[in-house]
């Protein structure tokens, strides 16, 4: 049996220590094909999307949260001889009008879980960051922005912690990603400082590790998962 078949694609994103980014395929009034995380390079698994459909890439910026704005891409259809791919971007739009909100909630296995919760609207040239918060213990949320009405898409993001680092402090609740991804997060349970090499992290939920004076239990990453468009009047 043959393997998966991945694109990579070198990009213009601003890539630093501690940064990645939540790239989305959409297709007019679809919900995303692929959403994929973008590090160095931009790959995603060819099997996910139509490789003769057009696509509007979106994508958000993660670094402790997510940054007030978006890159996107027009009109993108797969080339097998393409290299490089340059995306455009936009701050946070200020936004006139009316005020405009969307509510819902957040769930795994139809039980409640907080989230970042993320709207763009995509209608127009150029889509918009409309809008940001975190869904509460109940997992619900509130997204307000002023004027904007059309198609939004709505993305939820689990905590992807920050990354493992020798010798750092790090407190209760907090997340640590490993330096190499495997699927898991882990939060610390126990306070303390880090040890100085990164440990041999467990690939189990619940499973605990100490690094250094830290004590860490394992919990899955879920990926980003988007909703719509909406249509917001």
């Amino acid at each position: 049996m043959s393997g998966v078949v991945y694109c990579d694609l070198l990009h213009n994103l601003p890539i630093e220590p501690g940064v990645f980014f939540i790239t989305q395929f959409v297709r007019s009034i679809n919900a995303p094909d692929a959403v994929v995380v973008t590090r160095n390079k931009l790959r995603f698994p060819l099997l996910a999307i139509n490789a003769s459909a057009s696509y509007k890439l979106l994508a958000l910026k993660i670094q402790n949260g997510i940054s007030a704005g978006v890159w996107w891409v027009d009109n993108y259809v797969y080339d097998p001889g393409q290299l490089n791919i340059e995306f455009k971007s936009q701050g946070q739009s200020s936004g006139t009008g009316e005020p405009k909100s969307f509510t819902g909630s957040t769930l795994i296995n139809k039980k409640p879980v907080r989230r970042t919760v993320v709207a763009v609207g995509i209608d127009g040239e150029e889509p918009q960051f409309l809008a940001q918060t975190q869904s509460n213990d109940q997992g619900q949320y509130t997204l307000e922005w002023l004027g904007y009405t059309g198609q939004i898409l709505i993305t939820a993001l689990d905590d992807y912690g920050v990354p493992w680092a020798a010798n750092e402090a790090r407190g209760i609740g907090e997340r640590i990603r490993p330096s190499a991804p495997n699927g898991y997060v882990y939060q610390v349970s126990s306070e303390g400082v880090l040890g100085a090499t990164e440990p041999d992290w467990p690939e189990s939920d619940g499973e605990i590790i100490t690094s250094g004076s830290v004590v860490l239990v394992a919990k899955p990453f879920y990926r980003p998962k988007t909703a719509g468009p909406i249509v917001i009047t």
